[in-house]
């Protein structure tokens, strides 16, 4: 009869860990779908922009699960080549660079598209990773020197105000003591762990509300008017136009009073005379806008929402 048992206990514990390891695997499978979050380095060129990378030209590489091309310029390829007409520059981060989504997808492609731009060669050069003292690089090296550049579009996403501050230095967005410890490291060895996790806090204003704190820093504010100024004062000198772009965060489209960045930053764009929009004001109303942004992400756009920027201009 023990041995019965025994055998049955054994049982018990192969069946569990087998089934444990398909969860594993699936959840592995799921993430790849979803979550992927790999950026091929092969595609940036150090330096760049004097301290500042950019993306290499005409490379071909993998970003976040899509498939990912660059242009004669070092910025992500249209699919329609209108070279030898002036250049608009379309300018960001992550957001703008369209991680997650496929060349065609991204908005500064459907403006290159659309008819309303014929006469534009649009130039989507933004990169993962920047912030307001990338975009000033950039306008340094590039204005003045290419005759052709006639307008830039700067599109703010609000986490730009962590400027070069090492992630080291950054205010913790969770504790750091013991548990954090083990949260790391279950989310890096275990998919099963990271995806309920990420199923968890689905919705979350989290990342909002850390990166909301910042404005709050008169310094940091500072920081980024006087970045922005400069890149003004280059765009003016070389007859260059130049309009910042605010894009919102998701919890944002559903509380749209909840906006102390947009807030503060139009105060100051209106009393240093630099051009805005802010989209969060123009962004359509609908009941749901989770489709509009990646899985479980609270800044990228999903293909449906890089469509939305469009509408959110034109309507504002």
């Amino acid at each position: 009869m023990e041995t019965n048992n025994t055998k049955a206990i054994f049982i018990s514990i192969a069946i569990t860990i087998v089934a444990l390891m398909l969860i594993e695997g699936v959840a592995h499978i799921i993430l790849s779908q979803v979550y992927d979050r790999k950026f091929d380095s092969s595609l940036i060129e150090s330096n760049k922009y004097g301290i500042s990378s950019g993306l290499k030209s005409n490379a071909t590489g993998m970003v976040w699960g899509r498939p990912f091309h660059t242009d004669d310029m070092g910025g992500r390829k249209q699919s329609k080549s209108k070279k030898g007409k002036p250049k608009l520059l379309v300018i960001g981060d992550s957001v703008t660079e369209g991680v997650g989504v496929d060349d065609s997808a991204t908005f500064a492609n459907i403006f290159n598209n659309s008819i309303g731009f014929d006469e534009w060669d649009i130039r989507n050069i933004s990169l993962i990773g920047w912030s307001c003292s990338d975009y000033r690089n950039v306008v340094d090296q590039v204005v003045g020197g290419d005759s052709t550049i006639k307008s830039i579009c700067l599109f703010y996403c609000l986490n730009d105000i962590y400027g070069k501050t090492p992630v080291k230095d950054l205010p913790p967005i969770a504790d750091k003591g013991f548990m954090s410890k083990v949260n790391t490291f279950l989310q890096a060895k275990y998919a099963t762990y990271k995806l309920i996790k990420l199923l968890v806090y689905l919705g979350s204003d989290h990342y909002y509300q850390y990166d909301q704190a910042f404005y709050r820093d008169t310094n940091k504010v500072k920081v980024v008017i006087s970045d922005l100024l400069h890149i003004k004062s280059v765009c003016d000198s070389n007859k260059v136009a130049f309009t910042v772009f605010i894009l919102p965060y998701r919890t944002q489209l559903y509380h749209r009073d909840n906006n102390l960045p947009q807030r503060i930053l139009a105060a100051e764009f209106s009393k240093n005379d630099i051009r805005y929009l802010d989209l969060l004001a123009g962004w359509p109303y609908k009941r749901s806008y989770e489709d509009l942004y990646l899985f479980a992400d609270e800044i990228h756009l999903s293909a449906a929402g890089h469509r939305v920027i469009p509408d959110a201009i034109y309507q504002k």
